[in-house]
């Protein structure tokens, strides 16, 4: 699967792609941390991009809450321009 594009993808295919814990990807889409609002439904690039923004900032002292006020911030921001 190396080199192609994935135009969607499963929870569990986001989980391995980005070795981010399919649990925590469902904590994080709830708490409206991803542009994809539903946990249950297909996840894209996109998505992706914006688990691994999430996933640094936590790794880098953030909370789930700080991000919460941020990341629509940055999901605004991104439409933008």
């Amino acid at each position: 699967m190396k080199g192609q594009m994935v135009s969607e993808m499963t929870l569990e295919q986001l989980a391995a792609r980005s070795g981010v814990a399919a649990d925590k990807i469902i904590t994080y889409t709830e708490a409206g941390l991803l542009p994809c609002k539903d946990a249950h439904a297909t996840f894209s690039a996109d998505d992706q991009y914006w688990l691994d923004m999430v996933n640094c900032f936590l790794e880098n002292g953030s909370s789930v809450e700080d991000l919460k006020d941020l990341m629509p911030l940055c999901e605004q921001c991104a439409t933008t321009y």
